[in-house]
């Protein structure tokens, strides 16, 4: 099967954004068995959309579109699909039901102008839902070629790939059935878990790994192609058993398992309470853990201690100690961590401080120097941390590393 990807948008030609559909596609669907010969982009132009199309349907079986699904006057992907093959939008109320129920479960205000996205092709259209936003997927048949139409937002691109079109693609490639799972890692960079891995990696055509990297995570993708899902699902087994003896520990979770999920578990388990002291972080490891429904059960509250006069007055860290080591050290988020416990009658006290940038840096202590305490009735542990990135990274950074290592405390 021939396939060709059509990238959607002005701000893609003119380098606003970083392209990234174009690598999760490439490489998944060449791990389909699909050959990909060629990539383009195009922007928000009617004309230039519909020309693109009708020459990727001159030479490719599969085309693959992301972008300008949208509900603005600028999104015209659905309106260069019609166009290139000659066939009406219609509406379809069914859809409209769809974009409505997301609304409510969102308690944002549906706008008219999102009546357009429920418009899809009048003949041989299959609609993808969109669990996590509006626009909904479309696959189309062109006379035996295949159209197939996804929203550019990478997050609802990505579900709706693993939930229908990656499946979809695998049984029309001849490829069987494909399933994947993902292993969540935490304390290794990709380096040093592709070189952990590496002789697992070598030894394998089918299932496959691949990585990627966000601030304090690694996910390694498990692929495995099958004539049936259980045998798939058997392949994964076995390599993510051989994955997690290898790493061990690091593991923290599987596919849409998050940190402060894993977490909140296993303070639920142990019926233990978490309080939380934040500095350069500024609430947000709080805001991650009160994200999870439940967290009133183990979560007691925290205070966003920004200045040395309320870690003073509020958490008792010493006025001595802020003055000879200052507020981002290893003392500091220690009496922070052992404060706060002690405030709120808590089982584990968590300290975060530490320079988030771009200023705030002095000669010794660099834009991204954090200090991480972790406070339990067996005493308080702390841990210096150097992490590289702006100023929303570092604090992306220190809150996963902050949840991380009272999950480690918790393994004890």
């Amino acid at each position: 099967m021939k396939c060709e990807l059509i990238f959607v948008g002005t701000e893609l030609l003119l380098g606003q954004i970083v392209n990234t559909n174009a690598s999760y596609l490439g490489e998944n669907l060449a791990n389909l068995g699909v050959n990909l010969h060629y990539s383009s982009v195009v922007g928000d132009n009617l004309e230039r959309i519909k020309e693109t199309i009708q020459h990727a349907l001159s030479r490719s079986d599969l085309v693959v579109i992301t972008g300008g699904l949208g509900p603005t006057f600028d999104d015209i992907t659905r309106e260069g699909i019609a166009e290139a093959i000659g066939r009406a939008l219609v509406y379809d109320p069914d859809v409209m039901a769809q974009i409505e129920g997301h609304f409510k479960r969102v308690k944002y205000n549906m706008l008219p102008m999102h009546k357009r996205q429920a418009y899809i092709i009048s003949e041989g259209c299959q609609v993808v839902p969109n669990l996590i936003g509006s626009a909904p997927g479309l696959i189309i048949d062109v006379n035996g070629k295949w159209i197939i139409a996804m929203p550019g937002v990478p997050r609802e691109m990505k579900k709706m790939c693993e939930d229908v079109i990656f499946p979809w693609v695998a049984e029309k490639a001849g490829k069987g059935i494909i399933k994947s799972r993902v292993l969540k890692v935490a304390g290794m960079g990709e380096s040093t878990v592709a070189n952990e891995l590496n002789d697992i990696v070598e030894s394998l055509s089918n299932p496959t790994i691949a990585y990627l990297c966000q601030p304090g995570e690694v996910t390694v993708r498990i692929t495995a192609k099958a004539s049936e899902s259980e045998e798939a699902l058997r392949m994964i087994d076995e390599v993510a058993k051989r994955v997690k003896d290898i790493l061990g520990d690091n593991v923290f979770g599987e596919d849409n398992q998050t940190m402060e999920k894993v977490v909140g578990e296993m303070l639920l388990a142990k019926h233990k309470t978490l309080a939380l002291a934040e500095s350069c972080t500024g609430g947000l490891v709080s805001d991650r853990i009160t994200d999870i429904s439940g967290s009133s059960d183990y979560y007691l509250g925290g205070v966003i201690s920004y200045s040395n006069q309320l870690k003073n007055e509020i958490l008792g860290v010493s006025n001595d100690d802020l003055r000879q080591y200052g507020a981002v050290s290893a003392p500091v988020a220690e009496q922070m961590a052992q404060g706060v416990k002690k405030l709120v009658k808590s089982d584990f006290g968590v300290g975060i401080t530490g320079i988030a940038g771009p200023t705030g840096a002095t000669d010794g202590k660099p834009v991204g120097l954090v200090y991480i305490a972790v406070a339990s009735q067996n005493g308080v542990n702390s841990k210096e941390f150097r992490f590289v990135g702006d100023r929303t990274g570092i604090k992306r950074w220190a809150s996963q590393s902050a949840l991380d290592m009272l999950r480690r405390e918790l393994l004890k």
